[in-house]
């Protein structure tokens, strides 16, 4: 707040009101008016202490609207990630992704109070996601973290007057999911054969993604240290964050061991002659860059086959096991997966569930049940 004096030409003064209110509680909340031109400096003190008054009156209007939606996922983002947090166990890396996601797709919403967010802009933000064509999983987590740090808000008051998030409720309309592109066993030796022949700096990648199912992040941390050849065992206990460019746990937050074929030993012996690295695999620099996907997809375009991503080789090697009658219970444990819902997924691309149970439908008319609906005739 201030009072200035301002001498005009004519030797004449007059006198300037300037107040600027700003709340304690939520520094982004400020007021502020400047009046000119007052002949008095008794009528400028009057004119001091009615904005004083008017402008913190709106700014307690302006706090009983609560926080922006940007100062909610700070807050929250800044909560769980203290030690003393006991609620639920956040890995840094995942609240990172969760603020990463929010800031991207719900832009419009950051520095609106969180209050005044309302179902329509949920839908527009979930339209903007089904335009983009992102997958169902995607949108359900979308859904779910916004819903998750909202009623969090809510529970600590950092929002006040509102019981439900802006997606609460909401029916996210799906696409329909395409079936996965996967490689059938041919294509999968044709992929091989052709890297080999072309001797392509990745051919030893997708060879150990193909013979061990271990996730793009897994291949790349994976050292010589982790492979025991006396027992034929590859320990798989951490993974690359390529984003963040540093080293994590796996996905699942557990080590596992994936078995070594004879085939897969013979590949580790040809790369371990060659290599002088503590890794086993190439550092590739199109690799560390996140490109990985973009060189199959060119690779195997140019070759005459489906142009997959870089994770379908893992569901390749899933499919072909369960395929060849080894029990999903084991592929689940191999591939670390925590749950039976993806296992689903790849026992439906196997379609080994499906398989022959149909065999017990004799509809169609054969020459005995000819005969005998003849005789009943």
């Amino acid at each position: 707040m201030a009072i200035t004096q301002e001498t005009l030409p004519c030797g004449d003064s007059r006198f300037s009101v300037y107040v600027n209110i700003r709340s304690r509680a939520m520094p982004h909340i400020r007021c502020q008016k400047r009046i000119k031109g007052l002949k008095t400096k008794a009528e400028a003190t009057r004119k001091e202490k009615k904005l004083i008054q008017e402008l913190s009156q709106r700014v307690a209007q302006e706090e009983g609207h609560g926080f922006t939606w940007r100062m909610i996922i700070t807050k929250w983002a800044a909560e769980v990630a203290q030690p003393s947090y006991i609620e639920k166990s956040y890995n840094p890396t995942t609240i990172r992704d969760y603020v990463s996601m929010l800031h991207r797709w719900t832009e419009s919403w950051l520095d609106r109070p969180a209050t005044q967010i309302t179902k329509g802009d949920g839908r527009e933000v979930f339209n903007r996601v089904i335009e983009e064509g992102r997958s169902k999983a995607f949108q359900k987590r979308l859904k779910n973290t916004i819903n998750m740090i909202y009623n969090w808000a809510i529970e600590n008051r950092a929002i006040r007057g509102v019981s439900h998030s802006p997606v609460f409720g909401l029916k996210v309309v799906i696409k329909q999911d395409k079936r996965p592109e996967i490689l059938k066993p041919h294509e999968i030796r044709k992929l091989l054969y052709e890297a080999k022949v072309q001797d392509h700096d990745w051919y030893y990648i997708w060879a150990m993604a193909l013979l061990t199912g271990m996730r793009n992040g897994e291949l790349y941390a994976l050292r010589w240290d982790d492979i025991d050849f006396s027992v034929s065992l590859i320990k798989v206990e951490r993974s690359y964050n390529f984003k963040m460019g540093e080293f994590k746990d796996t996905k699942a937050g557990y080590w596992r061991s994936v078995p070594i074929s004879s085939e897969l030993r013979s590949l580790l012996l040809e790369i371990k002659n060659q290599s002088k690295s503590e890794y086993v695999l190439p550092r590739h620099i199109l690799w560390t860059g996140g490109k990985q996907a973009k060189i199959l997809k060119m690779f195997c375009k140019s070759i005459d086959l489906p142009e997959i991503r870089f994770h379908t080789l893992r569901a390749c090697f899933a499919t072909q096991l369960i395929g060849s009658g080894v029990e999903p219970v084991k592929v689940m444990k191999i591939c670390g997966w925590k749950d039976l819902k993806t296992l689903g997924v790849y026992l439906r691309l196997a379609g080994i569930d499906e398989r022959g149970v149909t065999e017990g439908l004799n509809f169609l008319p054969s020459s005995n049940v000819d005969k005998q609906m003849q005789s009943l005739l």
